[in-house]
């Protein structure tokens, strides 16, 4: 099974993927399984990155379930000047730049794709079982 939803790149689309992706997560794992909210927490951070960082006006986060886990996108424009997502080394009292250091830590395995011409696609894969 594979869900999509587009979403407006704002910082308040977050919230709305989250509440998203729980509504999808359960059905298939079960309300108050504790991998439904390592999933949103790594999709907060991946989708908080690309509203905050990505060029484009839209974001669409996919979710693909089978068996036993579920593998988690987000899609959204290139950055600007081709860079693409990458983890940072955060100093201990800076306020930001864990994100995907947090998605690795939620999930299974991560990833990130260029889609020509200049689409940027984070996954990560998280295990129920």
């Amino acid at each position: 099974m594979v869900e999509m939803l587009p979403l407006v790149a704002e910082v308040g689309s977050v919230a709305v993927g989250r509440r998203w992706l729980r509504d999808v997560l359960e059905p298939e794992f079960g309300e108050g399984h504790p991998k439904v909210d390592d999933t949103l927490q790594a999709l907060s951070e991946v989708l908080t990155n690309a509203v905050l960082y990505g060029t484009g006006r839209h974001v669409r986060v996919t979710c693909t379930v089978d068996g036993d886990g579920a593998e988690v996108a987000v899609h959204n424009d290139g950055r600007a000047g081709g860079m693409r997502p990458q983890r940072q080394n955060a100093a201990p009292d800076a306020e930001g730049g864990r994100g995907l250091d947090l998605v690795a830590a939620f999930s299974d395995q991560w990833g990130i794709k260029l889609i020509p011409p200049d689409e940027v696609k984070v996954w990560f894969r998280v295990r129920f079982a």
